[in-house]
């Protein structure tokens, strides 16, 4: 479900799929102390909110093409980023920072 998610939403270089996917996981609990459905999407947001300052307090950006350095929406700079292996190098950092966020935002 969340292939298209890499390289920042399909190779355009936006937002992170690490992001997007904790994004997702935000969703996940059903709330169910909230009645409504603008009560769960509020406190949904909030939690977005909350997940988007931690994740650039570590790493300055939300998005691909600033996480990675290259525009990977270009032929050019995604041959770049594969011939120095930023994928394998920076992108395991990025999905393990989502977690402990989440980690530790659920634990509060």
């Amino acid at each position: 479900m969340a292939l298209a998610f890499g390289a920042g939403m399909g190779r355009t270089g936006n937002v992170c799929g690490a992001v997007t996917g904790a994004y997702m996981v935000l969703r996940l609990r059903p709330y169910h102390e909230l009645n409504t459905l603008t009560e769960r999407k509020e406190k949904v947001y909030s939690l977005v909110s909350e997940f988007n300052r931690r994740f650039m307090t570590l790493n300055k950006s939300l998005n691909c093409t600033d996480l990675l350095g290259c525009d990977l929406s270009t032929p050019d700079e995604l041959t770049t980023a594969r011939s120095k292996k930023l994928f394998a190098k920076n992108c395991p950092k990025f999905v393990a920072d989502a977690v402990n966020i989440l980690e530790e935002m659920a634990s509060t």
